[in-house]
């Protein structure tokens, strides 16, 4: 078993390819990483590198290491930071996972006020995937997420900051752009910028059509919200989307038109509860509160 010591020597020699590079690099001398390295080859039974003209070359078996290693200097690291923030020598540092969408809109503007009112904050934004934010919540990778989306698992919790509406997205140039309200009946025989089956947006999009009994037949379907924004730029057609990812909408070339049907979601916000938000965490959600309400106040 390798101690953290350890561990911290191999990455370090793995990084910088030398003995003396990774010694500068630990502030440490050389014989000292030389013997460490050897002494932990010998505990694991395996050799770590290929020594020769080209330095310290991983082998196999030590590069197939690198991920762990480095997880666990990032745990390392965070656990400084944070006894160093407990010492009240750092302000703090945030970790945040968003849905995709909210990453391009309501999230960096949050971020920037943040900043501006505590600018020692260390912080760290992350696009997550629905499958991805309750494994990165448990190991703590990232202290809260926001998405658009309920996520039902007893292991996180989870806080409402708000709600947005669907709305409809058109080319500025569109016979639409401008109109105060459009019905979903009259975009059935406009092109359409769709989104695949499985993601929350089609879903959205797909129990609209169904309830008020409208086909729409997308004539391109895709992944991301900032490939539908561009889609729709480029005249290929019309889309809808959430009112929180669409915030600022204007800034990527589109015109967003208010949707006639109501069709209302949440701003979740999912946490950890085994690690409580911190004070630098509820100041965040509230800005982000401050931005929901802001963009309901000009519906």
């Amino acid at each position: 078993m390798l101690s953290l010591r350890q561990i911290e020597v191999l990455r370090a020699v793995m990084l910088t390819g030398s003995i003396t590079g990774a010694a500068k690099m630990l502030h440490v001398s050389t014989p000292s990483v030389s013997r460490m390295l050897r002494h932990s080859e010998s505990v694991v039974g395996v050799p770590f590198f290929d020594r020769g003209p080209h330095g310290f070359v991983p082998t196999p078996e030590a590069a197939s290491l690198m991920d762990d290693l480095e997880a666990i200097h990032d745990r390392v690291v965070r656990l400084n930071r944070r006894l160093a923030v407990a010492r009240g020598q750092q302000e703090g540092e945030l970790s945040i996972g968003v849905s995709p969408g909210l990453g391009l809109s309501i999230v960096p503007q949050a971020l920037a006020s943040l900043h501006a009112e505590k600018p020692d904050v260390d912080l760290s934004l992350d696009v997550l995937y629905i499958e991805e934010i309750v494994p990165q919540l448990l190991i703590q990778q990232v202290d809260l997420a926001l998405t658009i989306y309920d996520i039902d698992d007893p292991r996180i919790t989870s806080r409402r900051l708000g709600e947005g509406r669907l709305i409809c997205l058109t080319p500025k140039t569109h016979p639409l752009a401008g109109r105060r309200a459009v019905s979903v009946r009259e975009l059935a025989g406009e092109p359409f910028v769709g989104f695949h089956g499985h993601q929350f947006q089609q879903k959205m999009i797909e129990d609209l059509c169904q309830k008020s009994n409208v086909t729409i037949d997308p004539l391109i379907r895709v992944r991301l919200t900032v490939s539908a924004l561009a889609m729709v730029r480029h005249g290929l057609g019309i889309t809808l989307l959430d009112s929180l990812t669409a915030h600022g909408a204007e800034d990527y070339g589109v015109c967003p038109v208010p949707l006639e049907e109501e069709v209302a979601f949440p701003l979740n916000l999912f946490y950890n509860p085994s690690a409580p938000l911190s004070q630098i965490a509820e100041v965040f959600a509230g800005m982000v509160e401050g931005q929901i309400r802001e963009i309901e106040s000009v519906r």
